[in-house]
């Protein structure tokens, strides 16, 4: 079965790098799961679409004697070449295929499925997520939610309930509803919001999920 969009002429001209940004914070997800302790000492760690870094060094300043690993595009990766000598140089590992064959504790993917067309394609890279977990691992998420995309810069994509941006990127915002729904179809047992959210549709979603049920108990 074919991963790729149907639409061609559009998928043809997506530059899913670009979706990377030079951002200096890491994913408010991610600070919230060390301040939390979610995210531990001795942890060994993915981020898939690790973009500039940017969680992988809020880590390593955060915590010690943890393993890192990263995977994202070549193109990432050559744009931010200084960042990722700088953190193989501190210790960090880039996985230069796919993360199959390894377990860990904690994966990371923040602002980065919503940026994968179409959504076979998101759901395979979720999916394998899943399945590279520990059986208490946890998954950290973040997605752009509805206000975060909207605007005179997008436009709608041709095919994928989503938008292209005027960097030709995709963008697929989701609701809360719709962040648990995607988790729990890809093998997920039990999804926790990061924050108190007072409507389903904020302009970002941090979450959490979980391969059993009976560990949220301790996180809520």
């Amino acid at each position: 079965m074919s991963l790729e969009c149907t639409n061609k002429e559009c998928s043809q001209k997506l530059n899913i790098s670009n979706s990377a940004q030079n951002f200096a914070n890491p994913a408010l997800s991610v600070k919230i799961s060390v301040e939390r302790e979610l995210i531990k000492e001795k942890h060994k760690i993915l981020e898939v679409g690790s973009g500039n870094l940017r969680n992988m060094f809020f880590l390593m300043r955060s915590l010690h004697e943890i393993q890192l690993y990263t995977y994202d595009l070549q193109n990432t990766i050559k744009r931010f070449q200084s960042q990722y000598k700088k953190y193989t140089e501190m210790g960090g590992k880039i996985i230069k295929s796919n993360f199959e064959n390894e377990k860990y504790d904690i994966i990371l993917c923040t602002f980065v499925l919503e940026t994968i067309c179409p959504e076979k394609k998101r759901i395979f890279i979720l999916k394998s997520i899943q399945n590279n977990l520990k059986k208490k691992g946890v998954f950290i998420g973040s997605f752009r939610g509805y206000p975060g995309v909207i605007g005179t810069r997008y436009k709608k994509c041709p095919v994928e309930n989503g938008f292209i941006s005027s960097l030709n990127t995709f963008i697929k915002p989701y609701s809360i509803t719709e962040v648990q729904t995607l988790l729990q179809s890809c093998g997920f047992k039990k999804t926790i919001n990061l924050q108190n959210y007072r409507t389903n549709t904020p302009k970002n979603i941090h979450i959490i999920a979980l391969l059993e049920e009976q560990d949220g108990k301790k996180m809520d």
